[in-house]
């Protein structure tokens, strides 16, 4: 229930996001602080909690599900774009009119990318329900500024802003079953769970690398703060390994309930034993 909550917190963001980030003062905002920060926490998930698990669970082929998770997001991201290439031509991207078609190209690839979002989520909540909030406040901080411009896409295609908004929701929405589907899965076949974080810890680091710094960085340079926003991504990583090494100290890891209790039944079957012994004597 708690990863169900979380990935429909997410998928509200789709609303949230155009009803109080609408502007383009408060988009330069996000652009400039809220997703460097998004980024940091990316980073930090990825590199000191999602790889980890995965090398710990299955040191060989754990860096396959990661760089497979890495290259199949990439691939995707290609193929939207190559067809949205092929779709415009050559003119300018303002010059082109905008048909409900690649609206529709649109909102299918936004869904892909929510899915994958759901399973990250339901990975990190599987690992540590710290490391899942936190994870789930860095997709939804990352969901801002593409609703945003997925809305005026919308908009441009001739939906009206009530349709627009149903058509965004519906789309983030599969973000809920990502995470269904991640928990379906781990329930019956939970050695391979290694396979999801790495997957997801392949798609955070695209999205974090591919995805928000170009966009970042495009900013910072047009108005000369890339240095705040160079500080925010420190800040943000810092308080993410912070939060997940708070979390191990105080909750563990995720597999270390299993490997307790195995010992916990290992000493139990130890002192029986050794009851038995004494009986005898």
């Amino acid at each position: 229930m708690t990863i169900l909550l979380a990935s429909c917190l997410v998928a509200s963001v789709s609303v949230i996001g155009i009803l109080f980030f609408g502007s383009s003062t408060k988009t330069g905002f996000i652009e400039r602080l809220i997703v460097p920060f998004a980024i940091g926490t990316f980073l930090g998930v990825t590199f000191f909690e999602l790889i980890p698990e995965t090398f710990e669970a299955h040191s060989s082929l754990g860096p396959v599900a990661i760089v497979s998770g890495f290259l199949a997001f990439y691939l995707l991201a290609h193929l939207l774009r190559t067809y949205h290439h092929h779709h415009h031509g050559d003119r300018p991207h303002d010059a082109c009119e905008t048909t409900k078609s690649t609206a529709s190209l649109l909102l299918f690839g936004d869904a892909v990318h929510n899915f994958v979002d759901g399973i990250v989520i339901a990975s990190a909540f599987l690992i540590n329900p710290v490391v899942g909030w936190v994870t789930t406040f860095g997709i939804a901080l990352h969901e801002v500024p593409q609703e945003i411009a997925e809305f005026g896409v919308l908009k441009r295609s001739g939906y009206t802003s009530k349709q627009a908004i149903l058509y965004n929701f519906a789309s983030a929405s599969s973000v809920i079953v990502g995470a269904g589907s991640t928990l379906l899965v781990s329930s019956v076949m939970t050695d391979f769970v290694w396979v999801l974080t790495g997957v997801a810890a392949g798609n955070l680091l695209y999205v974090a690398l591919s995805d928000l710094l170009p966009g970042v960085e495009k900013t910072t340079q047009k108005d000369g703060t890339f240095y705040q926003s160079f500080t925010v991504t420190i800040l943000g990583l810092i308080f993410i390994v912070s939060l997940i090494s708070w979390s191990h100290a105080n909750f563990g890891h995720a597999h270390d309930e299993g490997d307790h209790e195995q010992v916990f039944k290992e000493g139990d079957m130890h002192d029986h034993e050794h009851e038995i012994g004494t009986v005898i004597q």
